[in-house]
């Protein structure tokens, strides 16, 4: 039988990071900061990935990059494979390498964040030759929004790690 807590769990990160891909897409919930919008759906999927094993790290980053991609109009498939496997990633190191804290956690946000929004102004904006002034939208659009969506991760890092730490099976 399976593990009713774990089904739980999963159950309660997937309505997370649906309201997180509503709240998002509502306008004018988030205030635009800079001319930015947060993506708090990826540092959902990272923190998710911190607690559980790299198979549903993997999955739930799946989820938030088709949701990412879906919601940005990008090409389907981009944003899902970069979350993916960098939740893998993060699943595999949390599980042997590193201490799930705050501090790893807004390390590991930042890094990936920086490579998911970094790929996302190369592929869409440098690559794109009706683009001009790639520096200019890498300091004004980019870089906010990185920022941005990486206030979000010490909320949804201790916001999941409660998930993770309350719904488990009782101590025998």
């Amino acid at each position: 039988m399976p593990d009713k807590f774990k089904i739980i769990r999963y159950f309660a990160y997937t309505v997370e990071i649906l309201v997180l891909y509503v709240v998002e897409q509502t306008p004018g919930l988030f205030p635009e900061l800079f001319g930015a919008r947060p993506v708090p759906v990826l540092t959902a999927a990272i923190a998710v990935a911190m607690f559980e094993s790299e198979t549903a790290g993997m999955a739930f980053g799946l989820l938030a990059g088709l949701l990412t991609d879906l919601g940005m109009g990008n090409t389907l498939g981009f944003h899902a494979l970069l979350a993916a496997v960098f939740c893998y990633a993060v699943g595999v190191m949390a599980k042997n390498l590193i201490q799930t804290n705050l501090l790893t956690a807004l390390l590991l946000g930042a890094g990936i964040l920086a490579f998911v929004f970094f790929f996302q102004w190369l592929f869409f904006y440098v690559f794109n030759p009706h683009n001009t002034a790639p520096w200019y939208a890498l300091t004004s659009r980019y870089f906010p929004r990185f920022v941005y969506t990486l206030a979000f991760m010490p909320i949804l890092y201790l916001f999941n790690r409660a998930f993770a730490l309350l719904i488990r099976p009782p101590a025998e």
